[in-house]
C-alpha cells in the first residue's frame, strides 16, 4: 500500500491566481509539487478565483452577500458577529478551528507570504491551527513597525526567504535560523535582444506605469538629450491602453502601444528594443514605501532577454540594492536625465552593449530563472512530505 504524499499549503492574502503579482508567483513556486498543493487566502477584492489544484478562501466577508464597498464594513462586523465568516478580527473563529483542521489535513508544508501585521496575525493563526512545518517568503513590509507575528513568524520557521537585501536588518532582529534571497522569477526566453546598430534608439517599457510616474516624467526630461545623439528615439510600451496618460506629453509622438501581448509576444517586441526602461521607484524609501523593499519584478522580462536595464531609481532604494552587482554594466541607474542620456550614449558602443547584455543575462541564470528558484523552495518543503 503506497502512503498518499502530503500537499504544500500556499497561504497569504491573494489568490494564487494570474491575477495579481503574487499570485503569479505562488504559482511559478507551486509548480515542482505537481497537483499536491493547495490554496487559502483572504482578500476578497476581486482579484480573481485561484488557479490551485483545489483553494478554499477565508474570507473576511462573503461577496454574495454584499458585493458592494458601501456597507462593507457593517456587514462585515455581522458576519464576525455572528460568525458567519472565518474571522474575528485578525484571528480564526474558535469554534472554526476544527473546521480548517479538516479542511487541510492532508497538509504537512506551508508557504506563508504576509505583507501586513494583520497578514502575519492570520498566518500565524493559521498555522498554530494546522501545526505543521512552515517557510515565511517576504516580499515586501507594508506596515512599520513589525507586530510580534512577524517575530513569531521568523523565530518558528524552518526557512525565511527575502526579496531585497534591505530586508534582512529587520528578519534578524527576531533572530530567524535560516534566511536567504528568493526573488520573482519568470521562465528563460527564446528570444534574445542584438545590438542592431544603426542610428536609431528604441527604448522597451512594460507593465503598470500609475505606481511609478516620476520615471516616465525622467525619461520625458531625457528626450532632447537623446536626440543629440540619436538620429530617432522611439519608445515601445507593453501594457494596457489606460496607462498611456501616465506617459508625459513629449513622449507621447515617439510612443508605440502594443497593449497586452502573451509571453511569447511580449519577449519577441522587447527583444527589437535597445535598451529597456525601469520607470522606478525613483523617490526616497522616506517618501515613498515601495522604494524600501519593493523591487519590481516586471524587470525580469527585460533581464530575460539580454536587455540593458536604464533605470529610474532613487541610490536608496531596494531595487539599486538587489542589482547592485550588476550596476554600470547591464543595470544603469538614473536620477536625473543627464543620466539616462549617459548611460545611453555609452550602450552605443557594440562591445560595451554585449557586455551589458551578458550581464543582465547572468544575472538572470543566477537569480531570477524559475527553475533555480523553484529547487530553492523545494529542497526545504521535500522533507516534510
Amino acid at each position: 500500500m503506497t502512503t498518499q504524499r502530503k500537499k504544500v499549503l500556499f497561504a497569504g492574502s491573494l489568490s494564487a491566481s494570474q491575477a495579481n503579482a503574487l499570485g503569479v508567483q505562488m504559482l511559478h513556486l507551486a509548480e515542482p509539487f505537481g497537483s499536491a498543493w493547495t490554496n487559502c487566502y483572504w482578500y476578497d477584492d476581486g482579484k480573481g478565483p485561484s488557479d490551485a489544484p483545489s483553494a478554499f478562501p477565508l474570507y473576511t466577508r462573503l461577496p454574495f452577500l454584499w458585493p458592494l464597498a458601501k456597507g462593507r464594513g457593517f456587514v462585515t462586523r455581522t458576519i464576525a458577529r455572528f460568525g458567519i465568516g472565518w474571522w474575528q478580527g485578525s484571528h480564526i473563529i474558535e469554534r472554526k478551528k476544527p473546521r480548517l483542521r479538516k479542511l487541510f489535513d492532508d497538509v504537512g508544508f506551508a508557504y506563508v507570504a504576509p505583507f501586513t501585521n494583520v497578514d502575519a496575525t492570520r498566518c500565524r493563526e493559521i498555522l498554530q491551527t494546522l501545526g505543521c512545518p512552515f517557510v515565511v517568503h517576504i516580499w515586501d513590509f507594508l506596515d512599520a513597525p513589525l507586530n510580534g507575528d512577524y517575530e513569531w513568524l521568523f523565530s518558528h520557521a524552518k526557512h525565511v526567504f527575502y526579496l531585497s537585501p534591505t530586508m534582512i536588518k529587520e528578519i534578524r532582529t527576531s533572530v530567524a535560523s535560516d534566511m536567504s534571497l528568493l526573488a520573482f522569477s519568470r521562465r528563460k526566453s527564446q528570444h534574445h535582444a542584438k545590438h542592431r546598430g544603426d542610428n536609431v534608439l528604441k527604448i522597451g517599457l512594460i507593465g503598470t506605469l500609475s505606481t511609478y510616474q516620476e520615471g516616465p516624467k525622467l525619461l520625458g526630461q531625457a528626450v532632447e538629450r537623446l536626440r543629440d545623439n540619436f538620429a530617432e528615439v522611439r519608445l515601445r510600451y507593453i501594457g494596457s491602453d489606460r496607462e498611456l496618460q501616465f506617459i508625459p506629453q513629449e513622449l507621447r509622438p515617439l510612443t508605440e502601444c502594443t497593449g497586452f501581448l502573451d509571453d511569447d509576444g511580449r519577449d519577441k517586441a522587447l527583444a527589437e528594443c535597445d535598451v529597456a526602461f525601469l520607470p522606478g521607484p525613483a523617490l526616497a524609501p522616506e517618501m515613498d514605501a515601495r522604494s524600501r523593499h519593493s523591487v519590481p519584478s516586471r524587470s525580469a522580462d527585460y533581464l530575460a532577454i539580454g536587455l540593458p536595464v536604464i533605470a529610474a531609481v532613487h541610490p536608496s532604494s531596494a531595487t539599486n540594492a538587489f542589482f547592485s552587482s550588476i550596476q554600470g554594466k547591464g543595470f544603469f541607474p538614473a536620477s536625473e536625465p543627464e543620466d539616462i542620456g549617459l548611460a545611453a550614449q555609452r550602450l552605443r558602443n557594440e562591445v560595451f552593449w554585449k557586455n551589458a547584455s551578458e550581464s543582465s543575462l547572468r544575472f538572470f541564470d543566477g537569480n531570477l530563472d524559475m527553475e533555480q528558484v523553484q529547487k530553492k523552495l523545494f529542497a526545504v518543503a521535500e522533507p516534510f512530505l
